[in-house]
């Protein structure tokens, strides 16, 4: 048995936006192609690897299992293309995170680029996409990864990462979902993911009440595990958090969201460099 980079490409990218669609969008192949490679990952294995429930693609126990191995060997091959790509660069790049995105991949992608360029200190700063693309513009980052919407519009050199529907992060046996106003649990002003929820309530003219801020995902999740409140975040995100949290299905639908890659006009070698393994992790040319 011998796994196939693309093959470990595509699998993460299924399983990481929940969709053969969404999934032939980030890597640039056909929806045909992506149900090929993962039929034939299958027989490759002997096993399913995913299971369809309510039109999405959620892994099997076999799948679940090979997914930290097909970061691994994604991981391994990245770095050594990127070690060998550029191998002499030193110095300093600036790197802006959305703070939602600071809980994506990004920890490994950088941990990756610092693994190959040693000689490279990697400065992060976290804020909302506002701030970040100020401070690109203002030249004091480099390199910028954010959310679109909350005040920061697509520029032409923008790089899409990654797109995703929202959905809506619910008790699996809670009350919350049957109370009015429901309350929800957000991020602050300027989150294009906060102003979808509200949007989408307000046009179904459902009541609701904000209960809890946070810019962390993982403390809106909190508080949705506790029953305290619903939450509007990424599908990926509600997938991969643990019992009781659940997807609903009856609440208003919600847009997609989308992560983009923002250089400076005039990048660096070590900006080239670190844009070129951020693409490369998301599956997209350079």
């Amino acid at each position: 048995m011998r796994f196939d980079i693309d093959l470990m490409k595509t699998f993460i990218a299924v399983a990481d936006t929940g969709s053969v669609k969404l999934a032939s969008e980030r890597i640039g192949r056909s929806s045909a192609a992506v149900s090929m490679q993962m039929k034939k990952l299958e027989q490759l294995i002997g096993s399913p690897i995913f299971h369809r429930r309510a039109g999405k693609m959620f892994m099997s126990d076999v799948g679940e299992r090979l997914m930290p191995h097909a970061h691994r060997i994604v991981q391994a091959h990245d770095t050594a293309v990127a070690e060998l790509q550029s191998p002499n660069i030193e110095g300093l790049v600036r790197v802006g995170l959305c703070l939602e995105n600071s809980e994506t991949r990004m920890p490994e992608i950088l941990s990756r680029f610092s693994k190959a360029h040693a000689r490279v200190t990697v400065e992060i700063v976290s804020g909302d996409a506002q701030d970040l693309a100020l401070m690109l513009a203002n030249g004091e980052l480099d390199i910028a990864i954010l959310t679109t919407g909350g005040g920061a519009p697509l520029e032409e050199r923008d790089r899409l990462l990654l797109e995703q529907p929202l959905a809506w992060a619910v008790h699996k046996n809670g009350q919350c979902l049957k109370e009015r106003p429901l309350r929800l649990a957000v991020a602050r002003v300027g989150c294009p993911w906060r102003l979808a929820a509200l949007d989408a309530l307000k046009y179904a003219g459902i009541p609701y009440q904000i209960a809890y801020l946070s810019n962390v995902s993982e403390s809106q999740l909190a508080a949705v595990r506790a029953d305290l409140a619903v939450a509007a975040l990424p599908f990926s995100r509600i997938r991969n958090a643990s019992q009781p949290i659940c997807i609903n299905d009856e609440l208003p639908k919600l847009p997609y969201t989308q992560i983009v890659l923002r250089t400076a006009v005039n990048p660096s070698e070590n900006t080239k460099a670190l844009a070129a393994q951020v693409l490369s992790a998301f599956n997209r040319p350079e």
